[in-house]
């Protein structure tokens, strides 16, 4: 049995499953996601889990080399943009249209229960090493 990091066997898959350039969403509860794109729903009421713990625990598993968030992140939830800077990432801010069609190539997506607005990252993968 595993002693530590995340247990839950779906996502610990598609964790392991990454690769270099692979991009992946931590949600909200409302972010629309395309048909057909492998969700793990963590949600279980509104507000539990949170996407701050969500997205602490499934990056500190993982090596992000760059990150977009909808631009009205920092004005409307500043709390969620502080929290993503916080965990080392500089999301790049889009058009939140833009952001919503961008993770429509996403591997897979992570839905928390998160009900305040803008609550969303898109991450690309890095790799653990350098050149």
């Amino acid at each position: 049995m595993q002693r530590n990091g995340i247990i839950h066997h779906e996502l610990a898959g598609l964790i392991a499953g990454l690769r270099h350039t692979d991009t992946f969403v931590i949600s909200d509860a409302g972010l629309p996601l395309p048909p057909g794109m492998p969700v793990v729903d963590l949600g279980y009421r509104y507000g539990q889990p949170s996407f701050v713990d969500v997205t602490e625990t499934v990056l500190a598993q993982i090596v992000v080399e760059h990150s977009w968030v909808t631009d009205q992140v920092r004005e409307i939830n500043p709390t969620v943009h502080a929290a993503l800077r916080s965990f080392g990432l500089e999301p790049e801010p889009v058009d939140h249209d833009e952001f919503k069609a961008r993770v429509g190539d996403a591997k897979f997506a992570v839905r928390t229960g998160e009900d305040t607005f803008y609550a969303n990252v898109l991450c690309r993968a890095g790799v653990p090493f350098s050149p």
